[in-house]
């Protein structure tokens, strides 16, 4: 094709057709032009279906960290359901003035643990080092942002608390009045169930810890039916695209 238009051009200059020439020659530039003008175009749209691409695989994986997240939820939630309904047992041996029973082995064993539930981040975290510019649809990019920044975020400090109950006031008292047994790790028993069943501190700690749960589980719904929403909007977008 060069050598064509090459022989042209030649061939017009022999013929001293100057004005042709000129004529032939802006056009042969116009061509170009336009070649140069496709290809940038067939370019950008392969990158810009390159970027629809990681866009619409981002937030599929973003919708199965929310999903595997409300799994998460799900455990702690039938976990925690579980220690709260164990402490109200543990209460009632005081109110009834109840006897022991080794039944309440188990109430005396998981009444200071609960269940620490994560979110689970990953595509996020690779999500804002690609940029988050990268979600076209605004609505659904401030969705995102405030659930991982803001929900999931603020939920850390209520594991947080749950730790510091633990650790500062729960175990140090276990570690005082009660041991665990050796069969199962949610199974103990007090060193003299008369005393504890009647120490304050003891119902103090109970009453504690069964109101940090019962918040807890508060949070986990309220921040279940946000992140159901997100991925709500997460389906609706990817069946645009689809």
């Amino acid at each position: 094709m060069i050598k064509f238009f090459r022989t042209i051009r030649q061939r017009l200059l022999s013929e001293n057709k100057f004005s042709k020439y000129l004529i032939y020659a802006i056009g042969e530039i116009v061509l170009v032009v336009i070649g140069i003008l496709i290809a940038l175009q067939i370019n950008n749209w392969n990158e810009n279906k390159k970027t629809e691409a990681e866009e619409i695989k981002i937030l599929s994986n973003l919708r199965a960290d929310l999903e595997n997240t409300l799994i998460e939820y799900e455990a702690a939630v039938e976990f925690n359901t579980l220690t709260i309904a164990e402490i109200g047992k543990l209460q009632d041996c005081k109110k009834n003035n109840l006897s022991y029973s080794e039944k309440l082995d188990f109430s005396f064993g998981v009444f200071p643990h609960f269940y620490f539930s994560s979110a689970i981040n990953s595509t996020y975290k690779s999500l804002q080092t690609i940029g988050i510019g990268i979600i076209q649809n605004d609505s659904l990019k401030n969705k995102i942002v405030n659930v991982y920044d803001v929900i999931l975020t603020g939920f850390v400090d209520y594991n947080n608390n749950e730790n510091r109950l633990k650790s500062t006031i729960v175990d140090p008292f276990f570690s005082k009045h009660l041991r665990y047994l050796e069969n199962s790790v949610y199974s103990a028993k007090p060193n003299n169930y008369i005393d504890l069943i009647n120490n304050k501190e003891f119902i103090n700690i109970l009453s504690l810890i069964k109101r940090q749960r019962t918040r807890g589980l508060e949070k986990y719904e309220n921040n279940s039916l946000i992140i159901e929403d997100l991925i709500d909007s997460i389906n609706k977008e990817l069946k645009i695209r689809n």
